[in-house]
């Protein structure tokens, strides 16, 4: 028997990753849990772990986000018997090598399903439950997003969008109505990057988690992590076009 959480905090792509990092993190501070991502026995096997370790109550939903039309129904029905949510983390995200522009149009549907119809689609299914209870929304840019180039073209097209995602929940909120928080990452050091030669080295899941975890409830903000990366980035807007053309790669 799991002790009772007061509130619950809702993990999408949580199965490998930050995902599985902050399941971890959230679960140690006594948040109930559920657990969205595709495969069902890596989600019940999490699942038991963190209920054996932590003694917290964690739920799973396997979904699939590049074909699951209405991801946020199937969310929000899960969580009926569940303490209130408190926070909805979108960890979720896939590029692909070959996100140029030769890339065909169902490798371009399933990248848009999975890294901008599922967030947009959960964020307005849950979004009434969450301005109850004043609540957190965690949404997840890229470094990738900082200028367009000729690679990971949708991945980071998705990801731009996000921005605008986060700043229409932030203008349509009045500050501790709804807490929103987006956070632009730089490398992971996960099985994606895993033997890439990366231009700095990549940040530890388990840290970043922690971080996040820290600051949920704290504020609506959008910042990089790690945080060298917002100087990276203001060089990198403030190059002028016949400079910036030159980045290739």
């Amino acid at each position: 028997m799991t002790a009772t959480a007061s509130t619950t905090a809702v993990i999408v792509g949580a199965s490998s990753g930050l995902g599985r990092a902050l399941a971890t993190d959230l679960a140690r501070r006594g948040h109930a849990l559920l657990l969205v991502a595709s495969d069902a026995r890596d989600l019940q096997a999490i699942a038991a772990d963190l209920e054996l370790r932590f003694d917290t109550d964690v739920a799973t939903l396997a979904l699939d986000l590049a074909r699951e039309p209405d991801p946020g129904a199937r969310i929000l029905a899960s969580l009926v018997s569940m303490p209130p949510l408190s926070a909805l983390l979108l960890a979720a995200g896939v590029s692909r090598d070959d996100d140029d522009f030769s890339l065909p149009a169902a490798r371009i549907g399933e990248l848009l399903s999975i890294n901008l119809h599922a967030p947009h689609a959960i964020v307005h299914a849950l979004l009434p439950t969450l301005r109850e209870t004043r609540g957190t929304i965690v949404l997840f840019g890229s470094i990738a997003a900082i200028r367009g180039r000729g690679r990971n073209v949708v991945y980071a097209s998705a990801k731009r969008a996000l921005e605008s995602l986060y700043e229409s929940l932030r203008q349509a909120h009045a500050a501790g109505a709804l807490h929103v928080q987006l956070y632009r990452l730089g490398f992971l050091a996960t099985n994606l990057t895993y033997g890439m030669k990366l231009p700095m080295a990549a940040s530890e899941p388990d840290a970043v988690a922690r971080h996040i975890a820290a600051r949920l409830g704290k504020g609506s903000f959008a910042r990089y992590v790690p945080r060298r990366f917002a100087l990276i980035a203001a060089i990198v807007r403030a190059l002028p076009w016949f400079a910036f053309r030159r980045m290739r790669g």
